[in-house]
């Protein structure tokens, strides 16, 4: 059956806090090694036990604030047997387990062929984008690995800024620096931009009941829903710690830029994101299906 919970909107326009030219850079978003630190700890701090200390990531936080503190979109109860695939941290994996002896690592390749012995209830992976050069054999192999009735879920935010008035066409920088991330990804063979693909290549796959949620997420705190803009201060210190490694690792072995070019173009960037009057998000799509009973 389908959950019978409604999507969030994407449509919906976020309405903008009032910022004067003057105040228009949030005081605590800067990007400075004490600001980073002060909304990662806020994050690691959140009702969670000491076995988190030092694992936390905040994109993981940024998810859990998103669904209203739940850990998936998919309406499946007391799976007992779950599989996180590109897991990173782990700290999804141990959440979802409760108690930590409930969840053990594996280091495998999931884009291989699967010999799992025993099929799934669930299946979930979280910010594959990029990270996948076969979407339809992802698909694919979690359907011969689940048992009947059991579901995937997959959720991603995309590479990507939009704007309800338009002020994202002001960051250069970064609409730029976008356009080079996904020709980067494509000439590696990984494409960072399948995320919109993903619901129909499930269905091809042979899941039904698949249903796509979208929600918006600001990148700086500049909306003035205190929820919206709570989200906007964490997912920018996310993107502050992102865009260096992500560039750095494209741009030099594709573009074959140095580090110095790179250095300052990442800095445009994160001027452009500082600027609340750019009033900056990107999407996060969530896609979940089941086996066939």
């Amino acid at each position: 059956m389908c959950s019978d919970r409604a999507p969030p909107p994407d449509s919906s326009v976020i309405e903008p806090d009032n910022f004067s030219d003057n105040d228009s850079t949030y005081p605590g978003s800067l990007g400075d090694a004490s600001y980073t630190t002060s909304i990662t700890s806020s994050a690691m701090n959140y009702a969670y036990h000491s076995y988190h200390e030092g694992e936390y990531v905040l994109s993981h936080h940024i998810y859990r604030m998103l669904f209203k503190g739940e850990l998936n979109r998919a309406p499946i109860k007391n799976p007992a047997r779950v599989l996180d695939i590109g897991t990173g941290t782990g700290i999804w994996a141990i959440d979802y387990a409760e108690i930590p002896p409930n969840c053990r690592f594996e280091v495998d390749d999931f884009e291989q062929p699967w010999s799992y012995s025993k099929p799934f209830d669930y299946i979930h992976g979280r910010e594959l984008e990029g990270c996948v050069r076969d979407v339809d054999n992802l698909f694919r192999q979690a359907l011969e690995n689940l048992k009947p009735g059991g579901w995937m879920e997959i959720a991603s935010m995309e590479v990507n800024t939009y704007s309800d008035d338009d002020t994202h066409l002001r960051a250069k920088n970064l609409l730029e620096g976008i356009v080079y991330m996904h020709d980067c990804a494509r000439e590696y063979g990984k494409d960072m931009a399948s995320v919109h693909t993903w619901k129909e290549k499930m269905e091809k796959a042979g899941f039904v009941n698949v249903r796509e949620e979208i929600f918006k997420l600001p990148q700086s705190p500049w909306p003035k829903d205190p929820k919206m803009k709570d989200l906007g201060r964490y997912h920018q210190v996310n993107m502050f710690e992102a865009l260096g490694p992500y560039c750095y690792a494209l741009f030099t072995r594709v573009m074959g830029w140095e580090r110095t070019e790179i250095e300052v173009f990442v800095a445009g960037m994160k001027q452009e994101l500082r600027d609340l009057n750019n009033h900056l998000y990107t999407k996060v799509h969530i896609v979940y299906g089941q086996k066939p009973e």
